[in-house]
């Protein structure tokens, strides 16, 4: 007697404005675990640790080579790995400093490398210099590679061979300092899966002999640190969750026993999101259409209950509120980023969907009282 005509359409709706909330929940803080495990072990044959489908390896503090205080040195960096994918995008080394997260990245590109390094310039707004190096990673095939980086550029080899030149590249022992972190980034989950077998920065450029000398001192298991000033690891240890440099200075790794992200985002500003990509494009779009049910569906509640006298302004509120909660709670998950870019393009969504309930669409799929 009491319930309106409109009272069944409305519960209706209502119900599948609790399912699509609680949809966008599950796809969006899925796993809900802010301490899954660390995918790394040791090798049991042979010096190493194999790296799982997410795992991470990092120094404590920040990793510097005495010499490298002047900021502008030449540098070398060795990395003996055997990726277990040649099929997607990660990171496999990266150093961070504070207010340069992405100071220098090292990824792999299906069967090449992207080598990049930030360089600031405005604040909060650093330039991305970078290098692509195509083919030479074999998915299950180890392979030496070493980046040389002096006065005429930088050079990459592949197992002591010259694989490309750039002479208008560089990268110092500035850029190779800072807190190490091998496996995934320092800011966001960018796991990359594989084998690490050894890992080197020296605070000057190797010449095409050394590097010969070096991967032959490597590959026949009698390397050992060079000089005081270098940083190397030969995952000799084989057990534990240290992995102990080899250098004079003891600059040693950690193995955490849950999977983390030191400096993981906290809603990063739009600004330092945006890509000019296909992918970023497409992420845009993915995150507007998330919305839209929502946007729709709430508002639709909000004119049939007669809750307010402003239904689309109200529901875009809440949907603001909805994609802020869920950044923040994203920003406790490993997995997870967390980002305003979101949070914008959520709202935008939901305001979309709001204003879809009058028209003619809305009365189209909109239940009849």
């Amino acid at each position: 007697m009491g319930c309106t005509p409109s009272a069944p359409a409305t519960k209706v709706v209502a119900l599948l404005c609790l399912l699509t909330t609680l949809g966008i929940l599950f796809s969006t803080l899925w796993p809900f675990n802010p301490f899954p495990p660390n995918h790394v072990s040791w090798l049991v044959e042979t010096n190493g640790i194999r790296v799982g489908r997410r795992g991470v390896v990092l120094s404590e503090g920040a990793l510097r080579t005495s010499s490298s205080a002047s900021g502008d040195e030449p540098c070398t960096l060795e990395l003996w790995i055997k990726p277990a994918h040649t099929d997607s995008v990660s990171t496999v080394l990266d150093f961070y400093e504070p207010g340069n997260p992405w100071r220098f990245l090292l990824r792999q590109y299906l069967t090449g490398l992207i080598v990049s390094h930030d360089v600031p310039v405005l604040a909060d707004r650093p330039r991305r210099i970078k290098l692509d190096v195509d083919d030479g990673l074999r998915q299950n095939q180890l392979t030496f590679i070493t980046i040389t980086s002096g006065r005429n550029g930088t050079r990459v080899y592949f197992d002591a061979k010259p694989k490309r030149t750039f002479p208008h590249f560089q990268i110092s022992s500035d850029d190779l300092s800072g807190q190490l972190v091998l496996g995934s980034s320092t800011v966001i989950s960018d796991p990359w899966s594989g084998e690490v077998h050894g890992l080197a920065i020296y605070p000057r450029e190797l010449n095409s002999e050394e590097v010969l000398q070096s991967y032959q001192r490597w590959t026949e298991g009698a390397v050992a640190a060079s000089d005081l000033d270098s940083i190397t690891f030969t995952f000799a240890e084989r057990g534990g969750n240290i992995v102990r440099d080899q250098g004079a200075l003891h600059r040693d790794l950690a193995i955490p026993v849950t999977y983390r992200v030191p400096h993981h985002s906290f809603l990063t500003p739009p600004w330092r999101e945006f890509e000019a990509t296909v992918d970023y494009l497409w992420d845009v779009l993915r995150n507007i259409a998330g919305f839209l049910p929502f946007g729709f569906l709430v508002c639709a509640w909000f004119r049939r209950s007669k809750r307010t006298s402003h239904p689309v302004l109200f529901t875009t509120l809440l949907g603001c509120a909805l994609s802020l909660g869920i950044e923040i709670l994203q920003a406790y998950i490993p997995q997870r980023e967390s980002g305003l870019s979101d949070v914008i393009t959520n709202t935008l969504g939901t305001a979309l969907g709001a204003v879809l309930v009058p028209s003619w669409i809305g009365r189209k799929l909109l239940p009849r009282g």
